[in-house]
């Protein structure tokens, strides 16, 4: 009996055990599942966090590009608004402000014909068919010199240039032996302390001897030899079907097309167009001829290189050496003359004339101008003003070389807002020289 009542304390005490045992285990269970459910909820709450960041960056993509789109609109509206600049004002060189008078006449002499010509020597390279403006003052060496000219009742003298840089001209004072003939087209009325002209460039000539004149090295006569270029036939028709004679000739039809100068010329054209989309090549020439003179005075070349293009009798060499030249435009910048920082890339020229970029200032100072969008390393300075402005709706100022602190030409601001280009830039010709990317590398080496 007594085994008996043991036996069931014992049952009793283990079934308390597993009831406390059971009871703990239910007690667990309910922790397990809140820190789960904890972990569910932060989980979730990292999701909604992650899904409204998303949301956000969606949003603020969206802004961004609504924006863009509306800055685009405004961008394109403003540029059918906006008024293109009439390339054909600047030739009209209006800022000279006097009254000039036509003068009738033309001279056009035969190749190799030999001719008695004044010279007068000019800082810039005068091109055929582009026009130049002189303002000549008393106190120069050149007033006496057109005085003569006019007094006499003549109507072209003989430009020449400097053969090698400003530096050296100044102690060599060396010109070059060939020029152009300049045609005086108008002429400002005679009075006592300048006189104002008009001129075109028209046919290159080989000085064949000079005589100086009162003593004066710069003052001289010339006999010159006129020379020529020769516009040879095109080799195909304008259906595109080619001539007779090259087709049955000895040599393949590829040779020729090599050296047919409208061939070359609308390959230049090409090159032109794929690197500097701001020229405008509908104010170049039609005429092979008047093209590769335009490029002369358009194109980045170095002045050796510009100079030996001006004497090259032969068209086709001539061209073809400008296509070998400009098949590295965007290797190629305008550098500061005297430090050799980066001014322009020619990839930024900017067609702002039709004509020539020739100019001259009250003080009767000629240059030629290198008009690009945009510029490097340069600062503007002076209040912009449009006295004398060569681009009649533009205000300018000064610019000057960061490094050296030369001045290298101008900034030309739009007065009205509808303008365009609202901003250009003009550089002096002679104040940059043109380098090419691995010259500018091996400075820096």
């Amino acid at each position: 009996g007594i085994n008996a009542e043991y036996g069931e304390e014992e049952a009793e005490e283990e079934g308390e055990e597993e009831e406390e045992e059971e009871g703990d285990e239910d007690e667990d269970v309910p922790v397990e599942h809140e820190e789960e459910e904890e972990e569910e909820a932060v989980e979730e709450d990292l999701v909604e966090e992650e899904d409204e960041f998303n949301e956000a960056i969606e949003d603020e993509e969206e802004d961004e590009e609504e924006g863009q789109y509306r800055a685009a609109q405004v961008e394109e509206e403003r540029e059918l608004d906006a008024v293109e600049y009439d390339l054909a004002i600047p030739p009209q060189h209006s800022y000279l402000e006097t009254v000039m008078q036509r003068v009738e006449g033309y001279n056009f002499w035969l190749e190799g014909e030999r001719v008695e010509l004044l010279l007068i020597p000019l800082d810039v390279i005068v091109i055929p068919g582009q026009t130049i403006p002189l303002r000549i003052r008393d106190t120069s060496l050149q007033f006496a010199m057109i005085r003569n000219v006019l007094d006499r009742n003549q109507i072209t003298f003989g430009a020449v240039h400097m053969l090698a840089e400003r530096e050296q001209v100044l102690l060599h004072r060396t010109w070059s032996q060939c020029g152009v003939t300049v045609q005086i087209l108008e002429v400002s009325e005679h009075t006592q302390n300048q006189i104002v002209l008009k001129c075109k460039g028209r046919q290159r000539f080989k000085t064949v001897s000079t005589s100086h004149i009162r003593g004066s090295n710069l003052n001289l006569h010339a006999t010159v030899s006129i020379l020529a270029d020769h516009l040879p036939s095109r080799i195909q028709d304008p259906s595109g079907e080619y001539h007779h004679a090259v087709k049955y000739a000895w040599h393949p039809v590829w040779m020729y097309r090599l050296h047919d100068v409208y061939e070359i010329m609308e390959k230049i054209k090409r090159e032109i167009r794929d690197a500097i989309p701001h020229v405008k090549l509908e104010v170049a020439p039609l005429d092979p001829i008047m093209f590769s003179y335009w490029l002369i005075s358009a194109m980045p070349f170095k002045f050796n290189q510009r100079v030996e293009m001006l004497r090259q009798n032969s068209l086709a060499v001539r061209l073809s050496s400008q296509l070998t030249h400009l098949r590295d435009l965007r290797k190629i910048d305008y550098c500061c003359r005297l430090c050799g920082a980066v001014v322009i890339r020619a990839t930024h020229l900017v067609s702002m004339s039709a004509d020539s970029p020739f100019f001259v200032n009250p003080h009767g100072n000629v240059f030629e101008t290198v008009t690009a969008y945009s510029v490097l390393n340069c600062f503007a300075v002076g209040e912009p003003t449009e006295r004398d402005s060569w681009f009649p709706g533009y205000a300018w100022n000064n610019i000057f070389c960061h490094n050296c602190v030369s001045c290298l030409g101008w900034k030309f601001q739009a007065v009205s807002g509808e303008a365009k280009p609202q901003v250009f830039y003009g550089a002096q010709r002679n104040a940059v020289q043109v380098k090419y990317n691995s010259e500018l590398e091996g400075s820096a080496g």
